[in-house]
């Protein structure tokens, strides 16, 4: 193992001197390059972390569900327990569009008092209006041919 050690050193110092000679430009686009324009629609798909969580909280009886949409899609939201079962759809219902356009959903509106969107927050209960148990809940998003899911812990009330 020693005779290996002179070239270990040997590429280490050469990486070394290569890196000190040419350093890296952060925050800056190559030329010729354009700067990216921010146009405001997402660059992808994406489910956040549901809050509060755990839920029911201090100040909150429900839990809010955050998503972004890169492109025109129609939407599933839906709660299921740990075993896959479903609970409690709350996209498409009846007054959900078709197809949501792309943009940043269940943020709070002007007449919103929970900090988000209650057409995309959960209460804890199931589709025929009876309370869930207390326990663990995934929140599945499916739109646009992706699919994320996202942990909710329940305490109930």
């Amino acid at each position: 193992m020693v005779p290996r050690l002179p070239a270990l050193l040997a590429t280490v110092t050469l990486a070394a001197a290569i890196a000190a000679a040419m350093p890296f430009q952060r925050g800056t686009v190559p030329i010729g390059l354009p700067a990216a324009i921010d146009t405001g629609r997402p660059a992808l798909t994406l489910l956040y972390q549901n809050f509060p969580n755990p839920f029911p909280a201090a100040g909150s009886g429900v839990t809010c569900i955050w998503f972004d949409l890169n492109r025109t899609t129609s939407v599933s939201l839906t709660i299921h327990d740990v075993r896959g079962n479903l609970v409690r759809t709350l996209v498409p219902n009846a007054s959900s569009p078709q197809l949501f356009v792309p943009g940043r959903y269940g943020r709070a509106t002007p007449t919103a008092e929970q900090g988000c969107d209650p057409a995309f927050t959960w209460d804890g209960r199931a589709n025929d209006g009876s309370l869930a148990p207390r326990g663990v809940y995934l929140i599945r998003l499916r739109a646009g041919g992706t699919q994320s899911i996202k942990k909710a812990v329940f305490q109930g009330p």
